[in-house]
């Protein structure tokens, strides 16, 4: 039995990899995030504390189109 890799498909911060998670999740898309977890001592920026959205390989073109309309939504 052939399984997908598991991939990012987004990585950001908290908020927007959550409400991303909830669009896929709500147009059928398995995923899930990573790096959830945040330092609770101060707003130290570094990328690796960013938050990724994590989907199968095989579901990458859907959720493609679906991050293109949820960057396009986000600058508006």
């Amino acid at each position: 039995m052939k399984t997908d890799r598991i991939v990012e498909l987004y990585r950001g911060e908290l908020w927007e990899c959550q409400l991303l998670e909830s669009i896929l999740k709500d147009e059928g898309i398995d995923c899930f995030l990573a790096n959830s977890l945040r330092n609770g001592y101060g707003p130290i920026i570094v990328s690796a504390q960013q938050v990724q959205v994590m989907v199968r390989e095989g579901d990458m073109p859907r959720g493609n189109k679906i991050l293109e309309r949820f960057r396009e939504n986000s600058t508006e």
